[in-house]
């Protein structure tokens, strides 16, 4: 990350000649006119945590760019520049003050749009008209409808749409091929469950007063992961205690996530908590959750910015067919069990299947893009976990395809 200064000098020493990627922070109010220096080459800009209100209008000489972040700035509309980007496919705006996007700010090859966090309350029809559109990001905004052209993005497999008005599902969710990853919990379609949820457990809640917090286990997009000691009766208790960052995420809002952790219950191939954590420092939300074994990891890493919607696995992964079948089994057992229990998980990937490679023991994690179903027309609920059958099947797919073949004698 530069800062102005950095940049300036760099640029005049000719450390940035040909430089693809720039990610630059400062608390800039107005676009550098230096950055035009690589117009010609620039693939990838971030300017997150700014102070920028707009872009130029002759921001379209990054002729090149692909990928665009303008979080944490205050603007109040997508910028219209963007949708004359010829190359630029995405488009990550979180945590800004944006209230409109209109139909000229999309660009044409617009394939991952990241929205999370405003105060959208619509969008325009031409969003359909994206033909690329594989990932779009609206959790935490105040959308109650979304356009019915929608139906028309084909390639479409990711939608976030929690935390905002939705009285029903909308339509359109239904009409998506390849729809495989849906958040939609934190609306008002599910907020009398979760409320129901959390309100049942609440007197298994644990208290942070009564935990030992130990070293820092991991971080994930939502929060830490610290392992911890419970201390009742003068019994301890291992555990791991995951404190959330802030009060939406990509996926929705930490009270949704842990009143789906809850409804789903007690079952081997899930990590789900054991109870909310009350007291924590700052007000802070926590859960505790089991403490798994360290032989168990991640089955493989999270989309990056060029697979998009597709779990990223290391190049030489090759699993021993019994343990792959071991693994398959337990997940979809796990899946079984939610759905069973009403709920959709929203985000069946590999990144957050935790397993153990030897033995093929797993367990299916976290409930950040978790919905309770049970409001929903029947219908619709079987619908959308049809929906996520679709998630099951590319995962079941990824797996098969890196199992490895005996040698021959």
């Amino acid at each position: 990350m530069l800062t102005l200064d950095q940049l300036h000098a760099q640029l005049a020493s000719g450390e940035l000649a040909g430089a693809r990627h720039i990610r630059l922070s400062d608390g800039l109010t107005r676009f550098p006119p230096a950055l035009y220096e690589l117009a010609g080459t620039l693939e990838s800009l971030d300017l997150s945590g700014n102070r920028l209100t707009a872009l130029p209008d002759d921001f379209t000489r990054f002729s090149r760019l692909r990928i665009l972040f303008g979080s944490g700035n205050p603007f109040t509309e997508l910028p219209h520049v963007l949708g004359r980007m010829p190359q630029l496919e995405m488009v990550g705006f979180k945590a800004c003050r944006i209230t409109h996007v209109s139909a000229d700010s999309l660009p044409p090859r617009l394939r991952w749009l990241i929205l999370t966090d405003n105060r959208i309350s619509a969008l325009p029809a031409a969003l359909g008209e994206r033909a690329r559109l594989q990932k779009l990001m609206l959790a935490c905004n105040r959308l109650d409808t979304l356009p019915g052209s929608l139906a028309q993005c084909g390639r479409l497999e990711l939608l976030r749409i929690a935390g905002n008005r939705f009285e029903a599902v909308p339509p359109v969710v239904f009409a998506l091929p390849s729809l495989a990853w849906l958040a939609l919990a934190g609306n008002p379609m599910t907020q009398k469950s979760e409320q129901l949820a959390l309100a049942s457990h609440e007197g298994n809640a644990f208290f942070h007063q009564d935990l030992q917090v130990h070293e820092l286990l991991g971080e994930g997009a939502s929060g830490h992961i610290h392992r911890a000691s419970h201390f009742r009766g003068g019994v301890e208790r291992a555990m791991a205690l995951k404190v959330f960052k802030a009060g939406q995420t990509s996926d929705g809002t930490p009270q949704s996530e842990l009143a789906a952790g809850l409804s789903a219950g007690r079952h081997p191939q899930l990590l789900t908590p054991l109870a909310a954590v009350h007291g924590c420092p700052g007000g802070a939300l926590a859960m505790a959750l089991p403490l798994l074994a360290s032989a168990m990891q991640p089955l493989a890493g999270p989309p990056s910015l060029q697979s998009c919607t597709r779990d990223v696995y290391a190049a030489d992964a090759r699993f021993a067919p019994a343990a792959a079948r071991r693994l398959l089994d337990g997940l979809r057992g796990a899946v079984a069990h939610l759905h069973g229990r009403g709920l959709l998980h929203g985000d069946l990937y590999a990144h957050n299947v935790l397993w153990n490679p030897a033995t093929g023991d797993m367990v299916l994690s976290d409930f950040g893009a978790a919905a309770l179903l049970h409001e929903l027309p029947e219908k619709q609920a079987a619908q959308l976990q049809q929906i996520e059958l679709r998630a099951l099947r590319h995962l079941e797919a990824e797996v098969q395809a890196r199992i490895a073949t005996p040698s021959r004698p």
